[in-house]
């Protein structure tokens, strides 16, 4: 499968930010992955956007607390500086790889949802969005070091349990209001141009019908693949038709 794409140049409801809320114009060449429901995927694919998320979206409780807050005085300030951004900036979430397997099964519904393909453009080089893991909490010792360049910090820094999750995050200033359902949306365009879809192995066969059919408004600059099993070894492969072994088709 190989279905038509043209990326559709809307507005991004809201614009790129660094970590510390500073708007950057460069930005970085690379493609990064979306994992996610069949459902959700669709639903992206045909109004051509993605839904933003806030830090109180994630699935981590250390997110944006990362850090060793057991003196007050630093306590109270990272709270002050946190709330402060908390409520200003969005953030969209990829990982630097297609083929990993627990990121298919956790946030691809099993292998039945799809994996959407990104390219980016050139970050300035001081804006860093790949993900920091480590073992341990950051340690502040004094009060002037809750700055901005520790809220960058603490954005991009997780436990090292996560770090199979090579996680690539792009921060968005909340420029506008939410819809009618409260939720906020980044639409495909320059800085985020949809290059490839790649369906779940277990993805159904009918279900993909209607994947290349979202698709088809795009034009052939976007890929369509399906997620095969190497049959020699734990690895994902892609492929043009659904693998022999899929559950529909023995």
């Amino acid at each position: 499968m190989d279905p038509l794409c043209r990326h559709g140049g809307h507005r991004a409801v809201s614009g790129l930010v660094d970590a510390a809320g500073l708007r950057f114009v460069k930005a970085m060449s690379k493609r990064i992955y979306k994992f996610t429901s069949v459902e959700h995927g669709i639903s992206s694919l045909q109004n051509r956007r993605l839904k933003l998320s806030t830090i109180d979206d994630l699935n981590d409780p250390f997110d944006l607390s990362p850090v060793d807050t057991t003196h007050p005085i630093i306590a109270k300030a990272i709270g002050e500086l946190i709330a402060s951004w908390r409520g200003k900036n969005g953030l969209l979430c990829f990982s630097r790889n297609w083929d990993n397997l627990l990121m298919w099964s956790h946030y691809a519904v099993s292998h039945t949802g799809l994996c959407l393909g990104f390219d980016i453009p050139d970050a300035s080089p001081a804006f860093d969005i790949d993900v920091h893991y480590q073992p341990n909490v950051l340690q502040i010792k004094r009060r002037d070091d809750v700055n901005l360049d520790l809220v960058a910090r603490l954005l991009r820094t997780k436990h090292e349990s996560w770090s199979y999750e090579q996680e690539v995050r792009v921060f968005v200033a909340l420029n506008d209001p939410p819809d009618a359902k409260g939720l906020r949306w980044f639409d495909f365009g320059p800085q985020l141009d949809l290059r490839e879809v790649i369906i779940g192995s277990q993805c159904s066969p009918a279900i993909c019908e209607t994947v290349v059919e979202a698709l088809k408004p795009y034009g052939d600059t976007v890929k369509c693949f399906w997620a095969g099993m190497r049959p020699d070894a734990f690895l994902l492969v892609r492929q043009d038709n659904p693998p022999g072994w899929h559950s529909s088709v023995k």
